[in-house]
């Protein structure tokens, strides 16, 4: 969750990726190219570009027609140049996409249930689709093993720590029961967006809502009210 209008994940800005330990994701979810080396500063107009040209041709052509040949043709620059920041496809995308969507939100409404639906919204009519298929081919593919678990470094741990944190948030405020079980609830949530997605139901506005509500009737404190959230 992974990390969100309802504008194309494909054309949305994205921020270069964090420097720092290769292959590491920062607290907002950006990761560092798992190839960074010491050296001159390289471009950030350039790093920027690249990025831009990833999320674009992931929504044109697909995780698996898109290549660094062509992000790096569509981004105006060198293949080499792709290459001296990402060593493969799955290191380029994952970073890409860890990016798109800048910072992750700082909790705002007082309510972390309310916070809860907004994420969840904005990532649903965002980046589930683009998501749901990068995972497909991560998993489905045996030439790069180290793939998965840059995805779910960059991208989904930062998003289902986000998640988690606004659950537990709500446990301790007596909105859900003490001993409810955060770890499924971020499941189901989790599993609810993608197989939206699966079965072919478009991006919806409330949608997120119904969820959260509908799962907390099953862990939901007596007499908080959680089940009916405002609007």
């Amino acid at each position: 969750m992974t990390g969100l209008d309802a504008a194309p994940a494909a054309h949305r800005s994205v921020r270069p990726p964090a420097t720092g330990t290769p292959g590491a994701s920062s607290p907002t979810g950006a990761a560092a190219p798992a190839c960074a080396a010491p050296g001159r500063p390289r471009d950030a107009r350039v790093s920027h570009a690249i990025l831009e040209a990833a999320m674009r041709q992931l929504a044109d052509l697909g995780y698996a027609r898109m290549s660094m040949e062509s992000v790096a043709s569509e981004a105006g620059v060198a293949r080499a140049t792709v290459y001296r920041r990402y060593r493969d496809k799955a290191d380029l995308v994952t970073a890409a996409i860890a990016a798109s969507p800048g910072p992750l939100p700082v909790p705002s409404s007082g309510d972390p249930l309310d916070d809860l639906v907004a994420f969840l919204d904005e990532f649903d009519l965002r980046f589930a689709e683009s998501c749901l298929e990068v995972i497909g081919c991560l998993i489905g593919s045996r030439e790069t093993p180290h793939a998965m678990a840059l995805h779910r470094a960059r991208v989904v741990e930062p998003r289902t720590g986000y998640v988690r944190a606004l659950l537990v948030r709500a446990q301790e405020l007596g909105r859900l029961v003490p001993g409810a079980d955060v770890e499924v609830a971020l499941q189901l949530l989790a599993g609810a967006v993608f197989a939206r997605r699966v079965a072919g139901v478009p991006p919806e506005r409330g949608w997120a809502r119904r969820a959260v509500e509908t799962l907390c009737r099953g862990i939901a404190r007596p007499g908080t009210g959680t089940t009916t959230l405002r609007s």
